[in-house]
């Protein structure tokens, strides 16, 4: 009569442990899902991150040759003579300190 309940008892901890074991595989799936998902949106976002920055860099490169244009001397010279102004000549030029 002893063996009866231990079995009943026996078995109640297999369901137990059954069940235990499916609700801890059910948590690992649901991470490796969510884990999946920020790695998408992490992978998202630098393509984004690695657009802007290409696309920073092409303009840095144009404002550059922009800038050199706008200050070689060729052209200050040209837009000097465009405004009537001329090179200074001696004892026009005066140094001024503290």
């Amino acid at each position: 009569m002893n063996k009866k309940p231990r079995a009943k008892s026996g078995r109640g901890i297999l369901w137990v442990v059954a069940l235990f074991m499916g609700l801890c595989t059910l948590g690992l799936a649901l991470s490796v899902v969510w884990i999946n998902i920020e790695r998408m949106d992490l992978a998202y976002e630098l393509k984004q991150l690695q657009t802007e920055l290409e696309r920073k860099t092409d303009l840095q490169a144009k404002l550059e040759v922009e800038r050199m244009n706008l200050l070689s001397s060729a052209r200050l010279r040209s837009l000097a003579e465009e405004a009537g102004l001329r090179q200074a000549g001696p004892g026009q030029i005066r140094s001024m300190s503290h």
